[in-house]
């Protein structure tokens, strides 16, 4: 022990007496603290949106739109008004889709989002029997950064979501909107209580149905009376003057019931359509069979002509009417199973919905509420544990690269033993590495900030694994030399890759999963986690223990492994000398 103390104090008299010396020790503190915080800092926090919003995506459209009813719809331009208003990425609104194509290959974007000129005509094909799903073209730089396409891809599927949600709310909106129209017109034809709108239009249809009976029963007349023109002249003046009133009389109620056919699109749109162009077309004969017959004047041979030179059938409109009316029985027998079935009372629910509310609950019904389990504000606080953790192996590993681990016998101690020089030098390494960990960990946590929910133990953790990380490497150049040195730089890229410090270790290759839970960078590095984001149960010091399974590790390596390298290490220190130019 006395000559373990000698060693120590001799060491440190010369390191005391040497400016050059005093200087380099204090560059081997300070230099393992650089680079975990330089480090720390650059991934402070390269998801927040104040980060993100500098990384350029160009957007632009070629969306023709299209015209609906009357209403211009262009999804378009509403996906890039929506986007003008989000600042989670640096959207670039170029003029082309050339322009942000190519800004894309040149590496002025970092991806591109281009809407083709038939996206909106795409996205209400569901109205008709060919459904094409609508595609946004996404292009993106994966040459320019590893990270960023990943960041970029985030940003596509929230556009995606966005359109979708977006599209979703406006026809549910759009559908409760035209509900509230036809019961506003429902009530205008004096609904009573207890009716609803299917109720009025059921009714409506009936009245149409009957008026269609008595159009046809006109037309048959009128085919029978022309077709005996030449043998019943006297028969056209008994009827010609009742006729034209009854003629003129139902023309008028028809009218008037195609108004309220028209508003019965929310049912069945196509049948509705079918029927309203119909009841459009035989008005329009009507008319003019009012005005030839009015001209006429009870004249069957001059009805007849006319109507012929007008290029009227009344053989033909009567089959038309005839389809008319079957159509019409068709959406009649149509409604009255609506009204019968369970889900029209769900449905005038829904009609009863305020429009914006009923469109916001349909673009997204669920919602997730996350609950953080030991939430971590930064990333950088969360990449804290790793950085730190490297920044002590680098330390130690310096430390082994700089300062001598030999102990040539000097004349204060000329019988030291071996083991008792192993040790005496270490104690200079363990309170450099001890300087170096206490510097580092005060930075974390005061200089940069770190979030850290029990800091004494942050920087006890970091005090064990240095004292862990400096008598091992500390030993394996004893036993090895400059071998054992590479060897230390071996072990540290292996733990970089592969002791989950940046990914998680589930994605890593197996032979990664495999050593996992023997490197001493996965403990020291859960330990530091405990204390930043919260500790469960014995977590903390169970990692501490398994740490400390190393430094008996260690000792095994610099007290018994390196007797029998001590020759092997003399000849390859011979060797080095020389050649001359090799330390």
């Amino acid at each position: 022990m006395k000559n373990i103390y000698k060693v120590f104090i001799s060491d440190w008299k010369r390191i005391s007496k040497n400016v050059v010396a005093v200087v380099v020790v204090m560059g081997l503190i300070i230099l393992p603290s650089l680079y975990a915080w330089f480090n720390i800092l650059s991934n402070w926090d390269p998801y927040g949106e104040e980060s993100t919003s500098r990384i350029k995506v160009a957007v632009a459209s070629d969306d023709k739109g299209i015209v609906m009813d009357s209403l211009q719809f262009n999804m378009g331009d509403t996906i890039i008004e929506a986007l003008e208003s989000n600042t989670t990425i640096g959207w670039v609104f170029t003029d082309s889709t050339k322009d942000a194509i190519d800004g894309v290959y040149a590496g002025d974007y970092y991806a591109a989002l281009v809407m083709p000129e038939d996206f909106s005509k795409k996205m209400v094909s569901f109205l008709t029997d060919s459904v094409t799903h609508p595609e946004i073209d996404y292009y993106t730089n994966q040459k320019k950064n590893a990270i960023a396409p990943k960041i970029t891809d985030k940003a596509k599927t929230a556009v995606q979501q966005q359109v979708n949600s977006t599209f979703i709310s406006t026809i549910a909106q759009t559908f409760v909107k035209a509900a509230d129209g036809v019961d506003t017109s429902a009530n205008q034809e004096n609904m009573t209580s207890g009716q609803t709108v299917l109720d009025i239009l059921l009714s409506k249809m009936q009245q149409l149905n009957t008026q269609l009976d008595s159009y046809d029963t006109i037309l048959t007349a009128l085919i029978s009376v022309t077709d005996s023109a030449s043998s019943a002249m006297n028969a056209a003046g008994q009827i010609s003057p009742d006729m034209s009133k009854k003629i003129i009389a139902e023309q008028q109620k028809v009218d008037s019931l195609m108004k309220i056919a028209s508003k019965g699109n929310i049912l069945d749109s196509s049948v509705s359509s079918q029927l309203a162009a119909g009841l459009g077309q035989i008005s329009q004969i009507m008319d003019s069979v009012i005005n030839i017959y009015s001209k006429a004047d009870g004249n069957i041979d001059s009805f007849a002509s006319s109507i012929s030179t007008a290029g009227v059938n009344l053989k033909d409109t009567k089959e038309m009417l005839g389809s008319l009316k079957t159509d019409l029985s068709s959406t009649i027998e149509k409604l009255n199973n609506i009204k019968n079935s369970g889900s029209y009372d769900m449905l005038l629910k829904v009609l009863g919905l305020d429009a914006d509310s009923f469109g916001s609950f349909v673009a997204s019904p669920v919602e997730i509420e996350t609950e953080a389990i030991y939430p971590i504000a930064t990333y950088g606080s969360a990449m804290a544990p790793f950085y730190t953790v490297l920044a002590i192996w680098v330390g130690g590993l310096i430390l082994v690269a700089i300062i001598h681990v030999g102990v040539k016998p000097q004349k204060e101690h000329p019988d030291v033993k071996p083991y008792q020089a192993y040790f005496g030098r270490y104690i200079t390494f363990f309170l450099i590495g001890q300087a170096q960990a206490l510097l580092v960990t005060l930075g974390d946590l005061y200089y940069i900030g770190i979030q850290c929910v029990s800091p004494f133990k942050f920087w006890l953790a970091a005090s064990v694994t240095s004292f862990v990380f400096t008598i091992f490497m500390y030993s394996l150049t004893v036993a090895m030399g400059n071998v054992g040195e590479a060897l230390a730089v071996v072990i540290m890229v292996i733990q970089v890759a592969g002791a989950g410090g940046t990914f998680p270790i589930e994605v890593l290759p197996k032979v990664y999963q495999k050593i996992y839970e023997f490197l001493p960078f996965t403990h020291a590095m859960n330990a530091m986690r405990e204390c930043v984001g919260g500790s469960y149960q014995l977590n903390y010091w169970k990692y501490l223990g398994y740490l400390c399974i190393y430094v008996i590790i260690s000792l095994l390596i610099g007290l018994l492994f390196a007797i029998p390298c001590r020759k092997l290490n003399e000849k390859i220190e011979k060797s080095k000398h020389r050649s001359g130019v090799m330390i």
